[in-house]
């Protein structure tokens, strides 16, 4: 019996395929089209046989009878499965998305392409694109997003004549929102903040929510980094205004780090790093923005090398302390100092503690640094004294990390007892934010303290989030006040007012009230003159080493040169009125 053979072209029909099927020839005209093609984009079989293929393809596709000409010059089997999706346009003016497959024939006079509507596979697409892609809280695109199209991007930068321009997004005391007023308000106020800069926002602007109240602007063909942040800083304007969430009128402002692709950054990856960088700057003064500069690259990597090197700084013994002479101010005499970290560093020289003390506050170092800053401040206020011949206090400044530690405790007495330092001589310096934020177990510690007779200062008062409750929660005796307000006396009346409540204020709750920042004999005059206990500033001395400081305290203690106001005085005191006049001048 003979092998059956089978013609498959004389049994198959064009309209029993269920994908649209169209035949054109080598000159791009159509010659056959099925059924299901014909459904597909709206035509009749006379209305669209002898059309060319073009009258089916979206003008915006202006090359396509070009690069139809290369394929039949040249043609490819492109089978089901290897598609390509492009869009076609129907017969009302309407777009779909299909995709086609292209089968040459063997004569070479024809194509047969093939073509599916995936409308429904676009919209499931986008659906789950959506749900991958966006945020659901803030409507905005997410961290993945901004990935994705910051790397598309930067790969088409180079073609782009005006780059791009990214700005990062940080909302400023967020936390305290949720805090406060509980996470499902500060959902809402985040989807308003979105709301806000979308408002401002122009139609080629892409806006992400990258972490919890951080957002990411991508600035397709940007002019430049000056028009970036001009707009940056008319959202940043905008934020400011207070916002209405379920009663509550907010206030929030917004910092922002801003760069531009390609001269801050070539890859996905730079370009972040560098925002990063600008947005760190401007959350240094909040509510501002902040360009990427080489600077703070520098700055940054100079900070690393730092970083790296403080262990071997301090087992080498390259620290140092220096003392700034603590003042009385009714006496003008010198009372105490505090006891200020150096780093002598062996390339650099004597490093001010602007360069590397937030560097030391950050390491896992700080802890271990403290404790020898505690040692040897109690070791030279026992040289003092043995100097002198009186007794000296020395303030020392804590690291927020020691106060996260049991062994400070047992630091502390380790260094009294190995120095023979009166504990009535040692003052422990806070900021408010580090007892604000403390253990009710490290408030022990302080209680423990204070029953020795040790001090208990909070430091830089006025600049932190610590309430007048505060002063009587926790176990201090002394106040310092920040040296942001005597410096700024003359600038309107509001420093002036705080500096004469919080000596009036200390008075009343029974602490000693100490003023830093004292610079000229005008600053002395109205520290004393609003009753402030002790005063520190280069008025009366600078920090020195130790040599120098006990050439201060060795000479006869009513005779310490420049310490008393009183010798300053032109004649008799100047009047209250002239000294404010000549610090509101400053400003003028």
């Amino acid at each position: 019996m003979g092998a059956l053979i089978i013609n498959i072209d004389d049994m198959l029909n064009m309209d029993d395929v269920p994908d649209g099927v169209v035949v054109c020839d080598k000159g791009g005209e159509i010659r056959a089209a099925n059924a299901s093609f014909l459904e597909m984009f709206g035509y009749r079989d006379d209305e669209l046989i002898g059309q060319k293929i073009e009258i089916l393809i979206p003008s915006r596709y202006s090359e396509h009878s070009k690069l139809r000409e290369r394929y039949l010059d040249k043609p490819v089997k492109r089978p089901m499965g290897m598609v390509q999706q492009i869009f076609g346009v129907r017969k009302d003016g309407t777009e779909i998305p299909i995709d086609i497959s292209l089968k040459p024939a063997a004569s070479g006079d024809h194509v047969v392409c093939f073509a599916r509507d995936i409308s429904e596979h676009v919209a499931l697409t986008d659906k789950i694109r959506k749900i991958a892609y966006f945020d659901p809280v803030t409507k905005a695109l997410n961290r993945r997003a901004f990935n994705d199209d910051l790397k598309a991007s930067t790969c088409e930068v180079d073609a782009c004549s005006k780059g791009i321009c990214v700005a990062l997004f940080d909302v400023d005391h967020f936390k305290d929102v949720n805090d406060t007023l509980g996470h499902s308000v500060g959902d809402e106020l985040l989807a308003a903040f979105c709301d806000r800069i979308r408002e401002v926002m122009r139609d080629n602007m892409r806006l992400y929510r990258i972490g919890g109240d951080e957002f990411a602007l991508i600035m397709p063909a940007c002019p430049g980094r000056d028009k970036a942040l001009a707009f940056v800083d008319t959202a940043i304007r905008h934020i400011r205004k207070p916002f209405t969430i379920r009663g509550y009128d907010i206030s929030i402002g917004c910092s922002a780090g801003v760069v531009k692709a390609p001269g801050d950054g070539q890859s996905a990856e730079e370009l972040i790093s560098n925002a990063d960088l600008a947005l760190y700057k401007a959350k240094a003064e909040r509510g501002r923005s902040a360009a990427f500069t080489q600077e703070l690259r520098n700055s940054v990597e100079q900070r690393f090398s730092l970083a790296t090197e403080l262990r071997t700084a301090l087992e080498e013994g390259q620290f140092r302390l220096h003392f700034q002479p603590k003042i009385d101010i009714r006496r003008g005499t010198v009372v105490g100092a505090e006891a200020l970290l150096r780093w002598l560093h062996p390339k650099e020289g004597l490093l001010e503690p602007a360069r590397f003390i937030d560097i030391v506050g950050e390491s896992e170092l700080a802890s271990a640094i403290g404790q020898w800053v505690i040692s040897e401040a109690c070791s030279r206020a026992t040289e003092w004294k043995a100097a002198s011949g009186r007794s000296l206090s020395i303030a020392v400044n804590l690291f927020p990390r020691q106060t996260k530690t049991r062994s400070l405790h047992e630091d502390v007495e380790r260094s009294l007892s190995q120095s023979g330092l009166d504990p009535r001589c040692l003052e422990l310096e806070l900021t408010e934010n580090t007892i604000i934020g403390s253990s009710q177990e490290f408030v022990e510690i302080l209680k423990a303290f204070r029953a020795r007779g040790i001090e208990i200062a909070l430091d830089d008062f006025g600049t932190g989030y610590a309430s007048l409750n505060s002063l009587t929660k926790y176990p201090i005796n002394t106040i310092k006040v920040d040296k942001s307000f005597v410096q700024g006396i003359g600038k309107g009346d509001g420093n002036r007012a705080v500096l004469k409540a919080v000596a009036t204020l200390s008075r009343e709750l029974g602490l000693r009230s100490v003023v830093e920042g004292v610079e000229t004999a005008d600053h002395a005059l109205l520290v004393q003159h609003y009753g402030f206990d002790l005063g520190q500033g280069y008025f009366w001395g600078p920090p020195t080493s130790h040599s120098e400081f006990m050439d201060l305290i060795k000479q006869p203690w009513e005779n310490e040169p420049g310490h008393d106001v009183r010798a300053h005085e032109p004649g008799s005191r100047a009047p209250f009125e002239n000294i404010m006049r000549r610090e509101s001048a400053k400003f003028a």
